[in-house]
């Protein structure tokens, strides 16, 4: 919320882009975090309107899921040609799993994965007219360049985690095109080729365009800091139980997995490993991907008369049926892949290759976050598989009243799937209530005030980061600076500012102050307990 308020404050000219005024004087904290670009666009709408910044991140929340669930719907039944209980069952799958009900209290940024079926519709869009030269297929090639950085802009594990998928499905493209390829070229969907190539180059430029906000931002932070450690990732890789691991909280599986095992809950980082299926949705999905398996193994690639591919079988051309048959078994066998790339075993995971040879890959620490994109396919493989079901019982069962029984135990299977992604658990960790009546409680500053900090405090908080985000609040309201402040990354020598109610929260105060060489006329200390302001030459601050 403080970030969307920051680009709030960005077009109203009051705010520097890339140095909110967090952790001050630091220049380019924007890289620290997230930048909620996409999720900035409506939020800024709802400020306009004159809604405060609570509601209006909270409006943005819950118009991104209906958003995200209707995109789902429309992908699935308009692109897929999916029937619509199939299609209404995979969107839900996708938008209220489990793993985003344990996810959403704390961290909402994840929310952006509800892009996602708007750039699948784009694509499908832009491959559907390619070469073409139609007004569809250029505008959404247009939109294709443009949300895929906004993506990365936004959130930049969602962002890479989609990248890093295409790239494994590319990867398994072209070795299920040689296989199945009676020429022997690997081709993936007809594109590579001269002019194929001269359509792709203009959507390409666009996007690398695009891409500048997103490296201004973050570049120099990667310079900075450099990547992460493997052994810093490797407590976030799951094991094999955190497949089905749903966490102590899911109605259905909860109970009885953390009953059986008793230790999962106390591992180190043990939140980051509750993204696992249920385990009804993962015999769903598991059983349809061996039926695909199964099903295409004798497909096979054969050139067009318009330069692409097109699958064969039996010496005919596939029809609509069969081609999402191969969808299904390609999402399968990817999905399949990055679950055994991320999989720990006694310590050791493929995922250190990953981290060593793909770009971007150093910056990921919670990599079974990877979950939360992998919803989209995951839902697309079920969604396909009980659309062919329905289509198979109702070209096979005559009677009006077996159809209806099928078509009623399909439903109740449906709602089932949907039953045991319910979660118990608390997604409410922020009260606005409370946050507007802190900021109520906060004197003006003093008119020569322009850089603050709080002073210590030694009030028990449930997170230390509390604190820290009040300031944020009060900065933002006032139009200061503060030296306090919270992010994913922290500069060098502030981690002492981070626990205001630690002995060594003054001193780490002072130093940073020193070092900085900050003028002590502007700086004020301020009380949380009163709300009143302390100039940093008083004898009681800090400083002395």
């Amino acid at each position: 919320m403080v970030i969307l308020e920051h680009w709030w404050q960005v077009l109203q000219g009051t705010a520097r882009w890339l140095s909110p005024p967090f952790l001050f004087p630091v220049q380019g904290v924007l890289g620290y975090s997230d930048a909620g670009f996409l999720n900035a666009l409506p939020y800024s709408f709802l400020r306009f309107l004159g809604i405060n910044p609570f509601s209006s991140y909270q409006s943005v929340l819950f118009a991104s899921v209906a958003v995200g669930w209707i995109g789902t719907v429309l992908f699935l039944r308009y692109c897929l040609k999916l029937r619509m209980v199939p299609a209404i069952t995979g969107a839900a799958l996708f938008v209220f799993p489990n793993s985003m009900a344990v996810t959403a209290s704390m961290h909402t940024q994840l929310f952006t994965v509800y892009y996602l079926p708007y750039l699948a519709i784009g694509i499908y869009l832009f491959l559907k007219n390619f070469a073409k030269a139609t007004f569809v297929g250029a505008a959404a090639g247009i939109f294709v360049a443009v949300m895929a950085p906004a993506i990365f802009y936004t959130e930049y594990y969602i962002g890479w985690f989609l990248m890093f998928f295409v790239l494994l499905s590319a990867g398994a493209g072209c070795v299920w095109s040689r296989i199945r390829s009676k020429d022997k070229v690997v081709r993936l969907s007809g594109i590579p080729g001269r002019e194929n190539l001269k359509i792709l180059l203009p959507y390409c430029a666009l996007s690398a365009i695009c891409f500048i906000p997103f490296l201004l931002t973050y570049v120099p932070v990667l310079i900075q800091y450099g990547s992460r450690s493997y052994q810093e990732i490797s407590a976030m890789l799951p094991s094999f139980i955190d497949y089905v691991n749903v966490g102590p909280n899911n109605r259905v599986w909860g109970k009885t997995l953390y009953s059986v095992f008793e230790g999962i809950g106390s591992r180190p980082m043990a939140h980051e490993l509750i993204k696992g299926l249920p385990v009804g949705l993962l015999m769903t999905y598991l059983g349809f991907s061996a039926y695909y398996f199964r099903k295409t193994r004798h497909y096979r690639l054969a050139a067009a008369q318009n330069g692409f591919y097109e699958i064969i079988i039996d010496g005919r051309a596939a029809d609509g049926n069969e081609k999402l048959a191969v969808l299904a078994a390609g999402l399968s066998a990817v999905i399949l892949l990055a679950w055994l790339l991320m999989l720990k075993i006694h310590g050791f995971s493929l995922w250190w290759l990953v981290s060593k040879l793909v770009p971007g890959a150093g910056a990921i620490r919670a990599v079974y976050r990877f979950q939360h994109m992998l919803a989209f396919p995951l839902a697309m493989v079920v969604a396909i598989g009980l659309h062919q079901v329905i289509n198979c019982t109702a070209g096979r069962i005559q009677s009006v009243v077996k159809r209806g029984a099928c078509f009623a135990a399909t439903a109740v299977f449906c709602l089932l799937l949907l039953g045991e992604q319910f979660n118990t658990g608390s997604l409410a960790n922020y009260s606005k209530g409370q946050q507007q009546a802190m900021l109520a409680g906060i004197s003006p500053p003093p008119p020569q005030a322009k850089i603050f900090a709080v002073l210590p405090d030694e009030r028990s908080r449930q997170f230390p980061c509390e604190a820290q985000l009040d300031a944020m609040l009060i900065a933002q309201k006032y139009n200061l600076c503060t030296i306090n402040g919270y992010s994913g990354q922290f500069p060098p020598g502030w981690d002492g500012i981070f626990e205001v109610d630690k002995p060594a929260y003054a001193a780490s105060l002072k130093r940073w102050v020193q070092r900085y060489k900050l003028d002590t006329d502007q700086l004020y200390f301020l009380d949380l307990k009163t709300g009143s302001w302390l100039p940093a030459t008083n004898s009681h601050s800090p400083l002395f």
